[in-house]
């Protein structure tokens, strides 16, 4: 998709010279706008996120819950839905954006001034530029899937299984075994890695699989067992937990009652 296109697609309104200027008008409200944010005093600067935070919320509250009209499926914000869905995706854009240029800020100064470990901020610098090219100007092509294929799949793969390296052995330095519960905890384990992996259900390759009493004896479903039995209902339980706790902390950050280092620290200058 070349840079046209795209704003075509973004800008369907826009008919002729409008299609360059639509985005150029956007691009300088919104910089007007954070100039604007960051001349305001803390106090005023944190009432309004506050005050935008709330209504945004409202919006999608209401539009949830209030009820729809008869023999339709929407109310009277639903309309609203799709616009404010690209204000948001705009705004996500915008973080995106920030983090990006706040990343290539802080490895810029580093290989400048080419302090402990530049070379490692040098190929992240190069990494990013490459993969950005990749993706805007060679989209669907043979080189933009082995970037993203061939490298950027296999440094995550690499990344992973080496953080599951360092979980397993801070989990084993730290497990120590001095209660009945501690054992049953480390048998379990022991039989549910067991029952994962080929060795494990070599061991008992001779029981019969299907059929038979004896089949439950083997490790591949003892481990069936305790994932899909004694694990899931825990699992669930920790999820609802997760649950309560997601809502709890979208109905401190929709009523502004977190406490940001940033914005306290701004209200306390002025």
């Amino acid at each position: 998709m070349n840079l046209q296109k795209f704003l075509i697609s973004a800008f369907p309104a826009a008919k002729g010279s409008m299609i360059w200027i639509a985005p150029l008008l956007v691009i300088a409200c919104s910089v007007v706008l954070f100039f604007v944010l960051q001349s305001l005093p803390g106090r005023a600067r944190k009432a309004l996120i506050a005050s935008l935070t709330f209504l945004a919320g409202l919006f999608y509250a209401l539009e949830f819950f209030w009820p729809v009209r008869k023999g339709t499926d929407e109310n009277f914000l639903t309309f609203a839905v799709p616009t404010v869905g690209n204000v948001i995706n705009v705004l996500a854009a915008f973080t995106l954006g920030l983090g990006v240029f706040s990343l290539v800020r802080i490895h810029t100064g580093k290989v400048v001034k080419q302090r402990e470990g530049w070379p490692n901020s040098a190929v992240l610098l190069i990494s990013i530029v490459v993969m950005a090219v990749a993706g805007i100007r060679f989209e669907n092509t043979l080189f933009f899937r082995s970037l993203f294929r061939d490298v950027l799949n296999s440094f995550d793969a690499a990344m992973f299984a080496t953080l599951a390296f360092f979980i397993i052995s801070a989990a084993y330095r730290a497990f120590r075994i001095k209660s009945a519960e501690a054992t049953l905890l480390m048998v379990a384990a022991l039989v549910v890695m067991l029952g994962q992996i080929p060795i494990g259900q070599y061991l008992t390759h001779w029981i019969p699989e299907n059929g038979s009493f004896a089949s439950i004896f083997r490790l591949d479903s003892i481990s069936n067992w305790l994932l899909l039995t004694v694990n899931a209902p825990a699992t669930r339980a920790i999820g609802f937990g997760l649950g309560i706790g997601g809502l709890a902390i979208a109905l401190r950050l929709w009523l502004s009652l977190e406490r940001g280092a940033f914005f306290e620290a701004k209200a306390d200058e002025s």
